[in-house]
């Protein structure tokens, strides 16, 4: 029996590697990002949904706390300057989310801190860096919105 969304999977070009084995608010995660994909390719060229097996770690601002984020989200624009967006997500259960409330703070922050900046490295490489709260399947409308505020689609919510 497989247990890491193999089948699901199989044909999603988006999603970096061939199986998800994390838990199930991510497996859910997952199905509902993929549930967003058509919107999604209307705006970006590029998706990659990436999911971090403690290859990076980024740390808070005001204490320097490590936090390895489950999912790296990578859009590319279809249109204008070809900008690479860069999302940090995190699905957390609710049994989870409130001992782990600086992370979600920690997220909220690089997206407001870095809400309107554009970090430019050449003329051809520029890249918004952005966090999302924490997806909770409880609550997937409300992340769905706050993830396509953040890239900048109009959300049917």
């Amino acid at each position: 029996r497989l247990d890491g969304q193999e089948e699901f999977l199989e044909d999603k070009d988006w999603y970096v590697f061939n199986a998800n084995y994390g838990t199930s608010q991510e497996k859910d995660f997952v199905k509902m990002f993929a549930s967003q994909i058509s919107d999604l390719r209307k705006k970006f060229k590029q998706i990659y949904l990436f999911r971090n097996e403690k290859q990076l770690k980024i740390y808070n601002f005001s204490n320097g706390q490590a936090f390895e984020p489950d999912y790296l989200l990578f859009l590319v624009d279809k249109i204008g300057e070809s900008i690479t967006y860069q999302l940090f997500l995190e699905p957390k259960g609710k049994y989870l989310a409130e001992g782990e409330k600086w992370k979600n703070q920690f997220l909220e922050e690089i997206r407001e801190k870095f809400k309107d900046k554009i970090l430019e490295f050449s003329k051809s490489k520029k890249y918004k860096i952005t966090g999302v709260p924490f997806y909770q399947s409880e609550n997937e409308n409300e992340f769905k919105g706050k993830l396509f505020e953040t890239i900048g689609i109009k959300s049917k919510n």
